[in-house]
């Protein structure tokens, strides 16, 4: 892992481990970039020089940030698994409308950690490599297999076009509304995230059905 040097002992592990968890709990109030070493080391409760020892610099926590998304991010897929078992509306509607609340549950949940995925996925790929363009291609692909099994229900008849579209309006809705709420148009007032993702779950149940010339 860039950056990031290998625990060899046990001692050496459960330090690194603090230190990462030490900086997850920091990024629930600050940026990434507002962070320093000295306040990772010191929420931690170690030395600067413990943090060098174990990392390179700060930028090699990043790799480390994604890993962990990820692994949450796996058991997100989990918890959408039981949701659809206990869900019985399996309408086109109903899916959309469960598959994004349950999506908006997991960022209301992991923002900090999906911010900062999410922006050193595009301004430093270098320190992530192909995970996000990865994740991007599973989710791509999930809104395939939901046009296919709906396609009786769908009148966008070029499925390309409908995948990517949807795709797209769905990632950077819930992404600008939960990711960065500061930075882009605000949010529609008096709806929280679930709330919105419902709203935004009706928007693409309409664009998929919508009657068409």
């Amino acid at each position: 892992m860039k950056g990031a040097k290998p625990a060899l002992q046990t001692r050496s592990q459960q330090t690194r481990d603090k230190l990462v968890a030490a900086l997850e709990r920091l990024l629930r109030d600050k940026a990434f970039e507002n962070i320093s070493v000295a306040e990772i080391a010191r929420e931690a409760g170690v030395s600067v020089g413990a943090v060098y020892t174990r990392f390179e610099n700060k930028d090699a926590f990043i790799p480390v940030l994604f890993e962990l998304y990820k692994a949450r991010l796996d058991d997100h897929k989990s918890e959408q698994y039981a949701e659809a078992q206990s869900d019985d509306d399996e309408s086109l509607r109903g899916v959309l409308r469960r598959t994004l609340r349950v999506g908006a549950q997991f960022m209301a949940r992991e923002a900090h950690l999906m911010r900062a995925a999410h922006l050193y996925a595009h301004t430093r790929p270098d320190l992530i490599g192909d995970g996000w363009e990865a994740i991007s291609e599973a989710g791509r692909q999930s809104v395939g297999a939901l046009y296919d099994h709906f396609a009786s229900e769908i009148t966008q008849s070029d499925r390309t076009i409908a995948v990517e579209t949807l795709t797209y309006f769905l990632n950077t809705a819930l992404i600008e509304a939960g990711l960065y709420p500061d930075l882009g148009p605000p949010a529609p007032r008096g709806l929280s995230l679930e709330a919105l993702a419902e709203e935004l779950a009706d928007f693409a149940w309409g664009y998929l059905t919508a009657p068409r010339d």
